[in-house]
């Protein structure tokens, strides 16, 4: 995003907070909150196998396929083994107290304000030694670990104002000024046209009540969004809002997606677009009884790609590995399982690895070549290996701790690329005999195209994935009476395709890696589905509900729950996240598998 363009935008929001500050002054102002307990436990043994504390080889002995064996017989052991003790199993997976505070301030018929207060401390690593001491949410972007501009984080606690702006209405003009979330789209789990805003996943992840369509979830940024109704059928709104890229969940935490044998350098990356703004426009109208939205934006992609970087670590400075911390990888077995696991390839990652980041010692060079040579890689005219054999060579050699450099942590980089996404949707409300299927139900149609998208390459390239990217959503609503004594049943019915990327949005051609020695076949599409149904009780006292997400290759989330709502001031949700994996690392299951649990909320109103 231009410089220029961002200067002008920091400029008119400053002139326009200075402006509202004295309105806000003297605004009638309305007061609620919240005080809720958040809680998660297990329903298996399943540990998360992304953590040090989780990884499936810890204890596990491996052969030792590198060279060690052969040039030091009697030194070089024959299996290399995972130390045992890193191992624990955690009965939490979440023990969090919430307390929200919102201030809704009237000025007069055309201004008004809003001001949202959260705090959020885990205190997971107090109550169960597998987190004990590991950071939940602290963040590399900013001065003193804040995820956002308007937040204050610690090891196990945030507290943040996720809304502070204020309102102008008058007539068909309105306006929006300060930090807020841009909510676009109307998918459960798809984010087709949900673009504006990443996501923060330090909060238990995306494992939330899924009819809640990632409120608590999206990243907040100062900006200015606006709307103007042309006309009674057609409004047109635009914004412009700084950039904050998604927040990922820490290492060695209880919903970490990101193998920790990595270190994630993401400070450099983000400050090279930290003072960039997103942009975006949409209209929004009707034709008849169908209604269209047209929308485009102009942004960096909050969820990033990666890559290998140098580790500036001793003698392997110059290369993207640190040996020698006992976090990292400590055979080929690991290292292949990990990259199916990740769906990254492992012969081409060791490749793209020796190549682009090549040792500033000689001696590391040379010894490498030699090891190169040993294990019958290829050298020209870049290297590579003809066989998946001659790379689990050179990394056991790697990874050998007489012959060797014992375990390596592997360093990669993430960036934040530039991308224009244009969409377009359509509903319908259909009319039919009362009471029947086809009456009222409503029919949503989503699409989005993403021209030369950048994707993190399967080797971890420096080369980047650019590939066009059109996802669609098709979605069915409809309220349903099934019995007079009960209130209509909610039912929402969804499909999900995209053509280079996966729910989580990483390349398709990663999908379908082996667990051993190997390179990943990858995926010509993805497609999804997904059923939620909610049932109010008669009083409505209780709501239960369903929701079920499929990828149709085997990766499943099943989540039922219920709420009670005794009294205005009360309310308790109780649910539980049934993830299946039956795939061969092409589903999402697999990278959610340790979140099989039950969570429930207790939450008291004021």
């Amino acid at each position: 995003m231009k410089t220029t363009s961002s200067r002008v935008v920091r400029g008119a929001l400053g002139s326009v907070l200075l402006m509202a500050s004295s309105i806000v002054s003297a605004a009638d102002w309305q007061f609620t909150g919240l005080l809720r307990e958040e809680v998660a436990a297990p329903i298996d043994n399943q540990v998360n196998p992304q953590n040090q504390q989780g990884n499936v080889f810890n204890g596990v002995a491996v052969r030792n396929t590198g060279l060690g064996p052969l040039i030091a017989p009697g030194l070089s052991p024959t299996t290399l083994t995972r130390p045992g003790s890193i191992s624990k199993h955690n009965t939490w997976n979440m023990f969090a107290t919430r307390v929200e505070l919102s201030a809704d301030g009237k000025m007069g018929d055309d201004w008004a304000a809003h001001l949202k207060l959260r705090g959020f401390t885990d205190q997971v690593g107090h109550i169960d030694n597998a987190f004990e001491n590991i950071n939940l949410f602290q963040e590399p972007f900013r001065g003193g670990g804040n995820g956002t501009p308007l937040e204050v984080a610690r090891k196990d606690w945030i507290l943040d104002l996720p809304a502070a702006y204020v309102d102008y209405n008058h007539g068909p003009l309105w306006v929006r000024v300060g930090n807020q979330q841009i909510a676009w789209g109307e998918a459960i789990f798809f984010r087709v046209l949900d673009v504006p805003n990443g996501l923060d996943y330090r909060r238990h992840s995306i494992l939330d009540v899924a009819a809640e369509e990632y409120s608590d979830k999206r990243v907040p940024a100062p900006g200015v969004r606006s709307s103007y109704r042309v006309t009674n059928d057609w409004t047109v709104e635009g914004f412009a809002q700084r950039f904050n890229p998604s927040i990922l969940a820490d290492p060695n935490s209880p919903y970490n997606t990101i193998p920790s044998q990595f270190t994630v350098e993401q400070r450099e990356g983000y400050d090279e677009v930290k003072n960039d703004w997103n942009f975006g426009a949409r209209l929004q109208g009707k034709i008849g009884d169908v209604g269209l939205q047209f929308m485009a934006t102009q942004r960096h992609n909050p969820d990033g790609v990666f890559r290998w970087t140098d580790s500036h670590a001793g003698v392997l400075s110059g290369t993207p590995f640190e040996a020698g911390t006992g976090q990292g990888v400590y055979s080929a077995a690991e290292w292949f399982r990990y990259s199916g696991f990740a769906r990254l390839d492992g012969v081409g990652g060791l490749a793209a690895a020796l190549n682009e980041h090549p040792p500033t010692s000689p001696v590391i060079g040379g010894t490498a070549l030699a090891v190169l040579r040993g294990c019958g890689a290829s050298l020209s005219p870049q290297i590579s290996f003809p066989t998946p054999a001659s790379a689990s060579c050179v990394l056991d050699s790697f990874f050998d701790p007489v012959v060797g450099l014992g375990n390596l942590v592997g360093h990669i980089a993430r960036e934040y690329p530039s991308e224009n996404v244009y969409g377009f949707g359509a509903n319908y409300i259909f009319e039919g005999a009362p009471d029947s299927l086809l009456d009222q139900l409503i029919a949503r149609f989503e699409l989005s195209y993403t021209p030369d998208k950048k994707f993190s390459n399967p080797t971890l390239s420096r080369t980047y994935i650019k590939s066009d990217e059109t996802a669609f959503a098709l979605i069915f609503e409809k309220n349903y009476k099934f019995s007079s004594s009960f209130p209509a049943t909610y039912i929402v019915t969804q499909w999900l395709h995209k053509t280079s990327s996966d729910l989580f949005g990483r390349s398709l051609r990663g999908m379908g890696g082996p667990d051993t020695a190997g390179s990943p076949s990858g995926l010509s599409h993805f497609d999804a589905a997904a059923l939620a149904i909610q049932q109010p009780s008669p009083t409505l006292e209780w709501r239960g509900d369903l929701t079920v997400l499929t990828d149709f290759r085997g990766g499943w989330l099943i989540q039922p729950g219920a709420k009670w709502h005794p009294s205005k001031s009360l309310q308790v949700d109780v649910y539980a996240n049934v993830i299946l994996n039956e795939g061969a690392n092409d589903n999402f299951g697999e990278n959610l598998i340790s979140a099989r649990e039950v969570f429930a909320r207790f939450t008291y109103y004021f």
